[in-house]
């Protein structure tokens, strides 16, 4: 894939080259890679997550190793091990943690007991998060959820050794694995939702706010907090400089990323337009969730998110949706 400047980029010995006028996405399935020559500085991305849904992209350089979301608890001790086979005797120097949710934090707590020192860096809301009774309980049920579609029965719980080491808010600076990453608030998924630009590469770690990839070029929109809010972070996105981004869940984009950025924003609008439809219809929650499980919950989605996760984010979603649409439709006929 062509990144511009010495942007070439090489994914299991072959070299892929993109057409820079568009944007080119790389799926990296577990232990997959990417190899990036930058700017300034040459490095790796791996998935390190073993499972589907539990992706986990370890970024290395001469400079040290980042991971970027830790996936699903039960298979953390598969994680350590895939990262300690790209690492070697190397040291984990950071986690960089997008959001709260069950799927991006989890194996973090297995990291940080296999490498102490490594430093956890998320947002405040995301450390508030997983200091509640409640929240562990809920990302316990979901990880159960996920280890039965794996056929996984038995495994370690590690949720209450969780922990934040670094709280990062808009415009903080992160320095990790020789990179210089600013992190941005994008909330709209979730309030704890950011994402992390290394200007000096023009590379973007995402997060879920700003979409999910589901294949042949096409982006999701997973708002569950909010609909403008999650705009208005798509919009901010669009707004910076970046050749390089890699997406949660997937994998590497190169090339034009403002415009898959613009299609996960048309996603967005769309997906609404089909609830506030549905809703206008007179379906309830439950009818508006099984339309959009017909019309959103196949192929590649199936494949990297269990069926309850989907359900429990629509439940929050639509009703989300009706609300705030509702009202700003109420606000405009009233004035």
């Amino acid at each position: 894939m062509v990144v511009g400047g010495r942007g070439d980029a090489y994914l299991g010995g072959g070299r892929f080259t993109c057409d820079v006028s568009g944007t080119d996405v790389t799926r990296l399935g577990p232990m997959e890679a990417v190899d990036i020559r930058g700017r300034g500085i040459d490095y790796r991305i791996t998935n390190v997550g073993p499972v589907p849904g539990s992706e986990a992209f370890l970024l290395t350089s001469d400079e040290g190793a980042v991971l970027y979301d830790s996936g699903y608890g039960f298979c953390g001790p598969a994680l350590v091990g895939n990262i300690r086979r790209v690492l070697g005797g190397r040291k984990l120097d950071s986690v960089l943690i997008t959001h709260s949710h069950y799927d991006h934090i989890l194996g973090s707590a297995h990291c940080i007991r296999e490498w102490p020192d490594a430093e956890v860096v998320a947002s405040r809301h995301t450390s508030e998060v997983i200091a509640k009774d409640s929240a562990r309980r809920t990302m316990r049920g979901m990880d159960a959820s996920a280890a039965k579609l794996h056929g996984v029965a038995g495994y370690e719980d590690l949720t209450d050794s969780l922990r934040v080491d670094r709280i990062v808010s808009e415009g903080d600076r992160v320095e990790a694995g020789g990179f210089g990453f600013v992190v941005h608030e994008y909330p709209g998924h979730t309030l704890c939702s950011i994402g992390f630009h290394c200007p000096e590469e023009r590379f973007l770690l995402s997060c879920e706010t700003l979409g999910l990839y589901v294949g042949k070029g096409a982006m999701s929109p997973t708002y569950l907090v909010g609909y403008g809010m999650t705009l208005d972070s798509i919009d901010r996105a669009m707004g910076l400089d970046v050749d390089v981004m890699l997406l949660p869940h997937a994998g590497v984009a190169a090339g034009r990323c403002r415009d898959l950025l613009e299609s996960s924003r048309r996603a967005a609008v769309s997906w609404a337009e089909e609830i506030m439809e549905a809703d206008r219809r007179g379906e309830g929650i439950e009818g508006i969730l099984g339309m959009m499980k017909r019309n959103h919950y196949t192929g590649y989605v199936r494949g990297i998110q269990p069926e309850a996760a989907f359900d429990l984010n629509a439940r929050y979603m639509i009703p989300m949706i009706i609300r705030e649409l509702g009202q700003s439709r109420f606000r405009m006929a009233r004035h």
